[in-house]
């Protein structure tokens, strides 16, 4: 097996990356984390832990004893939106390939506060209170939270994306659209392996993965949300808290959200977001060449 990412689905965050990340394993020479998110690219600490600890803890044993496998791929929705970690990124390997994937950026910031919301790590239950108010003292210091529920800020795509051409060569960059994606995910995971030298495959992409839940208990939720489980580290391994998390949540959501207790976005504040989003968006098309006036028509 290969010991270094030739795949870094880099975001954005509420993309369907965790989606595309899990179909792109079934691909008998892929194999990746066990986690959702691979935690070398965290931040700098947790880099510095190097890929050998990461393959220790989040690769399971089956998928190592498989001689087929000489693949890796990884998934970290923040990095696209972390110069730092983009360098050391490219130190890692200088040839990686980086995918990110980009929503409307008013759906993809609501996605994301509802997601922040039911994983504990927001406060807010008004998605409005996000946007206007924003008050960072919510998250009492607490930096990595804080990074997850950067609503608007992860939404400005177009700084993210030239800081990500800035640190790699074009050739090894591909960049989709969510809208476009989910019309037809053969062909966008098609397009990824043969970035790598692969050719193609027949993806199972009936399976769905990380959709919007509810949780049963907000104390359960608090104590297993990302950044509130310091008090664990030292005594469960990486992959065992993995395991545990995973059944811990599972034990703790209602699978299926119903359409009529969905939330939907203010009719003023879309149209607050449309301004902040419209010259960046209007950028970005010029930048990507992406068809964003017909997916995103809003903006235009």
């Amino acid at each position: 097996m290969q010991k270094k990412i030739e795949l870094m689905i880099a975001g954005a965050q509420k993309a369907g990356t965790t989606s595309l990340n899990k179909y792109l394993s079934q691909h008998p020479k892929i194999y990746t984390h066990s986690t959702i998110e691979f935690g070398m690219f965290a931040n700098i600490p947790a880099y510095e832990k190097g890929f050998d600890y990461y393959y220790k803890n989040t690769v399971t044993d089956d998928v190592k004893d498989d001689p087929e496998k000489s693949m890796f791929v990884a998934k970290r929705v923040g990095l696209m939106c972390n110069l730092q970690l983009l360098n050391k990124l490219k130190e890692h390997n200088p040839n990686v390939k980086v995918a990110m994937v980009l929503r409307n950026p008013i759906e993809r910031a609501f996605s994301a506060f509802l997601y922040c919301r039911n994983s504990g790590m927001e406060p807010y239950t008004d998605f409005n209170d996000a946007i206007y108010k924003n008050d960072p003292k919510r998250f009492k210091g607490n930096e990595e939270i804080k990074k997850n529920c950067q609503y608007v800020y992860r939404s400005s795509y177009l700084q993210h994306l030239q800081n990500v051409y800035a640190v790699f060569p074009a050739e090894n960059i591909k960049v989709y659209l969510f809208e476009e994606m989910i019309a037809n995910l053969n062909v966008t995971l098609n397009d990824m392996i043969c970035q790598v030298g692969l050719g193609n495959f027949d993806f199972d992409v009936s399976m769905k993965y990380n959709e919007r839940q509810v949780a049963k208990s907000s104390l359960l939720t608090k104590l297993i949300s990302p950044g509130k489980t310091s008090f664990i580290k030292n005594i469960i391994p990486l992959q065992q808290r993995t395991k545990l998390k995973q059944v811990l949540r599972g034990a703790n959501t209602n699978k299926k959200v119903k359409e009529a207790d969905k939330k939907a976005i203010e009719p003023d504040t879309r149209l607050y977001l449309q301004e902040i989003f419209k010259k960046d968006i209007k950028e970005l098309q010029e930048f990507t060449q992406l068809p964003l006036k017909q997916y995103w028509p809003e903006f235009f």
